[in-house]
């Protein structure tokens, strides 16, 4: 990357993770430029309507909405967290999904199954309900109690097995429940003999609600001990896709070098 590209891009990023307007000097001071140079990216980037220049300062422009728009979410982010899941597949010897929220059901990115995993019913590109799934109930847990009611609708909800919650009320439980947790649980609410830990995972300035899930055969998956392991693994499968995705660890390598 040019020298002049790099400056540009450290001019976006940081009005990307400040999310508001910002002067000039504070700018300049964040990414070691002086104010001449960056004041000379900030106009080459308003005549692309990139960034706005407006009271408060300047923000990110319209046009960088509708590129954004444009981008795949699996090319955003499956492709950067599918390492991750593939070295949680490693770890558990189960199935590993990637998840994210779509209108009100939760899409299927990406799987990474192991040699012993067992097959599930649902593939990458499927939609799946969130009231009965591991995934779906990390994503909830994420969600406001009045974004759940208006996602869910009065109930009764399809009963995919004998373990399956139908009540939205009984739904509003097991999202606090993930939410104290830190993990959903789906135990074989939606296949029979299928349990399933999943935990939210979130992009920093982002509106992005996705989560990771580990599933395996039941007997497996409630001893104890594996399960603990399990949710350590996926906690740390977590914090490394969250650190993969998130734009801070660029920022953050800008603020260092311009106090240096």
């Amino acid at each position: 990357m040019s020298e002049s590209a790099g400056k540009a891009f450290d001019l976006l990023f940081y009005l990307a993770k400040t999310g508001e307007a910002v002067s000039l000097a504070r700018l300049s001071k964040e990414t070691g430029m002086n104010k001449a140079t960056a004041l000379r990216y900030l106009n080459v980037l308003e005549s692309k309507g990139v960034v706005e220049r407006c009271k408060m300062g300047w923000t990110l422009g319209l046009s960088l909405f509708e590129l954004g728009s444009k981008v795949p979410v699996r090319q955003l982010v499956a492709d950067k967290v599918r390492p991750i899941i593939e070295r949680l597949a490693r770890e558990t010897g189960e199935s590993v999904n990637l998840a994210y929220l779509a209108d009100e059901t939760a899409i299927f990115l990406d799987r990474a199954e192991a040699n012993r995993s067992l097959r599930m019913r649902s593939m990458p590109g499927d939609r799946l309900p969130l009231y009965c799934t591991g995934v779906g109930k990390a994503i909830l847990s994420q969600l406001s109690e009045e974004r759940i009611y208006a996602i869910l609708g009065p109930g009764p909800l399809e009963k995919f097995t004998e373990s399956t919650y139908t009540d939205p009320e009984d739904i509003i439980n097991e999202a606090r429940r993930a939410r104290e947790l830190g993990y959903g649980i789906d135990s074989e609410e939606f296949e029979v003999g299928l349990t399933c830990y999943a935990m939210p995972l979130r992009i920093p300035s982002s509106d992005f609600v996705g989560a990771i899930s580990i599933s395996g055969p039941t007997a497996r998956m409630k001893n104890p001990e594996i399960r603990d392991r399990f949710i350590y693994l996926l906690k740390q499968a977590i914090k490394d896709a969250t650190e993969v995705l998130s734009p801070h660890c660029y920022l953050d390598n800008i603020s260092k070098k311009a106090k240096s």
